[in-house]
């Protein structure tokens, strides 16, 4: 009974692996239909207004491999490709200047490609998905004049509180530990420690430490300095519970904070937020594009994709979206749908997900697997009156396919009988 019962469980384990694999092998296997249409959107500063181009694949530019192209801003009006870069500088300045036709001006204000180049950066922010990690590392803030990165360094999050790890010896260091545990005790946090952020800048990780969200919402900077703790409480905007923290190690700003609710801030370097003029980012993950001149910000979604511009400060200039035409061909879609009762898909920003097949013809597929499993058992001598083999066809009833792979990947125990046989 008992091994069974593991079995079972394996079995499951066995199904929701191959929900993990088989969809994604399914549509790398089925050749894609070619319906989807390149966009490609920049920013026209001398315009004042987006250039949205697009490619026409059948026409006859009567150059070798050449695309025809169609660009419009969003008033209707044509451009040439030529035009793009007089129009659009910003974000064609690593071709312009790489060719030497970077302009000396835009828009009143001076160029130079060592300016240019050291303005223009591109980050990605919004949800955090549910991933962590056990073991974290704490610089010290004068590690960098004594380039002494020491294995005590190393930290996590316990049940009684913060332990620092003595690597070395592999044991906890019960007195820095405590020491820590006193001063963010002091400083009001609350523990479980709910989440924990470290800057991705190296300068950035050892003069500020981490970022921790303690078991009220609140925020709190911990760093050390010789060895000894250096904790503040920080303070959030209003009503905010700060969700995730994405850090661009910029001089003009910290970080980009996302809420709860999708409320958007940016965090600078005094520690202090301020609400940003942006859609919510909740689910969903978020291209920033900053220039000299102005930040791009692109939200890709399911029928469109938005986007955004703003100045320096992040105040709202101009914005624009591109809807996504339908697709011709859902040929590979259909089969996966009958194929599979769900999908199931892990991303970074999201965490684990469930998608359920569209239409009931994975069901009449599920009754015909379970009735290939059990000519399969007929055969193999098992009775279908065991509970465990029952328990094989309700499983493969519901999962289909990833059932049936996963009671045939973990082959039954059998009976008493048939073991003795076997054995």
């Amino acid at each position: 009974m008992g091994r069974n019962c593991i079995r079972l469980i394996a079995v499951l384990f066995a199904a929701f692996a191959a929900a993990m694999v088989l969809p994604p092998l399914v549509g790398r296997i089925i050749p894609s239909p070619g319906s989807y249409s390149y966009v490609k959107v920049v920013y026209a500063e001398r315009l004042g207004d987006f250039l949205v181009s697009q490619p026409d694949y059948g026409k006859d530019t009567g150059r070798p491999g050449g695309v025809e192209w169609t660009i419009r801003d969003t008033r209707g009006n044509t451009y040439s490709p030529d035009a793009v870069d007089t129009l659009a500088v910003l974000e064609n300045a690593s071709q312009l200047i790489f060719e030497g036709r970077l302009p000396a001006t835009l828009c009143g204000v001076g160029l130079t490609p060592e300016e240019v180049s050291a303005a223009d950066f591109t980050m990605y922010f919004g949800d955090r998905g549910d991933r962590s990690y056990g073991l974290m590392d704490l610089p010290d803030q004068l590690s960098y004049r004594s380039q002494d990165y020491r294995t005590d360094d190393l930290f996590r999050f316990a049940e009684e509180g913060i332990e620092f790890i003595d690597a070395a010896e592999n044991r906890v260091d019960r007195e820095k530990s405590l020491r820590f545990r006193k001063a963010l005790d002091a400083a009001g946090f609350v523990r479980p420690c709910a989440w924990a952020w470290k800057p991705t800048d190296a300068a950035d990780a050892e003069a500020l430490g981490y970022f921790l969200l303690d078991a009220r919402g609140c925020l709190y900077r911990m760093g050390m300095c010789g060895g000894e703790p250096d904790v503040e409480p920080i303070a959030l905007p209003g009503e905010c519970r700060l969700r995730n923290l994405s850090f661009c190690g910029r001089p003009e700003l910290l970080a980009l904070a996302l809420a709860d609710d999708g409320t958007l801030y940016r965090m600078d370097r005094d520690l202090t937020f301020r609400r940003l003029e942006l859609p919510p980012a909740r689910n969903m993950r978020v291209a920033m594009h900053s220039t000299l001149l102005f930040r791009k910000f692109v939200y890709e979604r399911a029928d469109r994709t938005d986007y955004y511009v703003t100045d320096l400060d992040f105040r709202m200039l101009d914005s624009c979206t591109v809807a996504h035409p339908p697709r011709r061909d859902l040929t590979r879609e259909r089969i996966i749908d009958v194929l599979f009762p769900l999908t199931v898909r892990l991303t970074p920003w999201q965490g684990l997900r469930f998608a359920g097949s569209e239409g009931w013809g994975w069901a009449v597929l599920n009754l015909v697997w379970c009735g290939v499993l059990a000519l399969l058992l007929r055969r193999r001598g098992e009775s279908l009156r065991n509970p465990f083999v029952v328990a094989d066809l309700v499983v493969t009833l519901l999962l289909g396919l990833y059932g049936l792979i996963g009671v045939l990947a973990i082959p039954g125990l059998g009976t008493e009988r048939n073991l003795k046989k076997r054995f």
